[in-house]
């Protein structure tokens, strides 16, 4: 998974160092996001504050590994595989490539033929690329109690899409939608084809619609012990 290539990290410490723009591909880690119903939801205490005589304030939160943007490292779907915290920290880091996927209807999928006329119109997506998916279901996200609509009948990426990454060694796949699996898709065979040969997946992305097709991405997730997946601060820098 050490997929960052010399080039792309020149590239994205030159355009740090110009001070590109920066596009925040994060939600918030608010009460009331919209998760999946199996989910631990989000939550916090205030534990301490100056408003109630300390001389600073902290509070207590929880949330599932899956909360919000977040990466989904291998262990989410193979038994031994790696935890997120045995990522390497460049597991999210190079060019970013984002495809635009809002034809694809809800529950339908993004075909194998539908990369390949994104490669015929844009370029060949190369080994180490971070492949985004901009499906526009980012548009439906609402805090529940209104945001069922975000939570039912997405679209997702096609078995053979899935191992069509593979085969170009991507460093990591994500979509705007709550799974890189469209809704109902059983089994989940994005997950296992890309979490079972070391690629993550990162998954309620929002703001593509914000992003050329080419950029630069960081995605760094919080390092639990034995973790799953973890929340991820996701951004992009454009030229």
């Amino acid at each position: 998974m050490e997929n960052m290539d010399e080039n792309s990290l020149i590239k994205m410490m030159e355009l740090v160092k110009n001070k590109a723009s920066v596009v925040d591909l994060s939600y918030t880690m608010e009460e009331n996001m919209p998760a999946w119903p199996t989910h631990a939801r989000y939550g916090t205490i205030v534990y301490e504050s100056y408003d109630f005589g300390a001389v600073a304030m902290h509070s207590m939160v929880s949330f599932s590994e899956h909360s919000g943007t977040h990466i989904d490292a291998p262990r989410h779907f193979i038994r031994g595989g790696c935890p997120v915290d045995q990522l390497p920290a460049t597991a999210v880091m190079g060019r970013g490539v984002t495809m635009d996927a809002t034809c694809i209807k809800p529950c339908e999928v993004l075909t194998l033929q539908h990369i390949k006329s994104f490669e015929a119109a844009h370029g060949k997506i190369k080994q180490g690329d971070v492949v985004m998916l901009r499906f526009g279901w980012d548009s439906k996200y609402r805090l529940q109690p209104d945001g069922e609509e975000f939570l039912n009948n997405w679209p997702g990426l096609s078995a053979e899409g899935a191992a069509y990454f593979l085969h170009k060694k991507v460093a990591a796949v994500g979509c705007d939608a709550l799974s890189l699996d469209a809704f109902g898709a059983e089994p989940c065979v994005c997950h296992t084809t890309l979490l079972g040969n070391n690629i993550p997946i990162i998954e309620n992305i929002c703001n593509l619609s914000k992003l050329p097709v080419f950029s630069y991405v960081i995605g760094l997730p919080l390092k639990f012990k034995n973790g799953s997946g973890s929340p991820i601060r996701l951004i992009a820098f454009i030229e």
